[in-house]
């Protein structure tokens, strides 16, 4: 019958219950131990030379763990890494793993893919013996994967948890882009099309808001510096600031208590008694975008007719 081990158990916490042949032997577990805990199913065989322990849970993280474990070239790209680097929008894209060897190993469980350009700048090492992909490197890789928009929300995600930078996108993309890549064409439009100064959009939904309206031809900047009255500076979700226009996007999960809406309210205040015009949209609404867009065209008619006439300004209607 086996029998515990601190320092395997020491092994199996910091890299989620995996564990490979050499491993085990550096932990002077003995063949006969491990053919005895083989034998009554405290591990199981995951790849060849690589167990599982049963009282750790088979996740996301053990399966990367252990395709690490079973070959030194294997990197964790696409879904994985969007996974561990906790992107939106990529659930759906499944357990993907790089190598720069010639010959793919043989796994389960995992789709393979060679790739000669594989510099130690593209590999991120972590603690618990899982390589992944840098985020700059998975944002090309999962292009392929993704619609425009949802790269382009990835994108905003990673430069607002200073991830990356616009620079760095394009370095990767210089290196990396080529015709008849797949999501070469799509990651080099949506980062070339990205000023490199504008301040990233704070959500997803922030991003189908402000595509719908420019697609009706009303153009908002996300995350505008705004200073109030008393001198705080706010970064409205979106805004256009000649105007005075403002669209905030609201959630139950961050909008909802009363904190949260007590400054809310106040920071709506400010900006009307200053002369702007706040619209608060929730998530909610965002089932019926194409009537919500057309609602917020009109409201950004009205304060820019309202905006002229405190300017003095003849309107576009009075001119014509």
């Amino acid at each position: 019958m086996p029998r515990f081990h601190p320092v395997l158990a020491e092994w199996m916490r910091a890299h989620h219950g995996v564990v490979s042949s050499a491993q085990l032997d550096a932990l002077c577990i003995t063949t006969g131990e491990r053919r005895a805990m083989l034998r009554c199913g405290e591990l199981t065989v995951v790849h060849e030379g690589v167990y599982h322990h049963a009282l750790w849970p088979d996740t996301m993280l053990s399966r990367c763990t252990a395709i690490c474990l079973a070959d030194p070239s294997l990197v964790i790209c696409c879904g994985g890494a969007a996974h561990l680097w906790r992107f939106r929008q990529s659930v759906h894209i499944g357990l993907h793993a790089v190598s720069n060897r010639t010959t793919k190993p043989i796994l389960h469980g995992v789709r393979l893919h060679r790739c000669p350009v594989l510099p130690a700048s593209h590999v991120h090492e972590r603690g618990d013996g899982i390589r992944v992909t840098s985020p700059a490197r998975t944002v090309f890789d999962i292009a392929r994967h993704l619609s425009p928009l949802a790269l382009e929300s990835v994108v905003e995600q990673g430069i607002d948890r200073l991830q990356f930078d616009i620079p760095t996108l394009q370095g990767v993309g210089a290196l990396l882009c080529r015709q008849g890549r797949p999501g070469s064409e799509l990651f080099r439009q949506v980062i070339d099309s990205r000023p490199a100064w504008r301040r990233p959009a704070d959500s997803h939904p922030e991003l189908l808001v402000r595509d719908a309206l420019a697609a009706l031809g009303v153009h908002l900047e996300p995350q505008v510096a705004v200073r109030l009255a008393d001198g705080t500076v706010i970064h409205p979700d979106l805004a256009d600031v000649r105007c005075g226009f403002y669209v905030e996007i609201d959630d139950h999960t961050w909008h909802g208590g009363r904190v949260a809406s007590k400054r809310d309210a106040a920071r709506d205040r400010s900006l009307r008694l200053s002369g702007g015009r706040v619209e608060r949209v929730s998530t909610d609404e965002l089932a019926d975008l194409g009537q919500l867009a057309r609602q917020l065209q009109q409201a950004h008619r009205q304060q820019t007719a309202s905006a002229l006439a405190r300017s003095g300004a003849p309107s576009q209607r009075q001119s014509s």
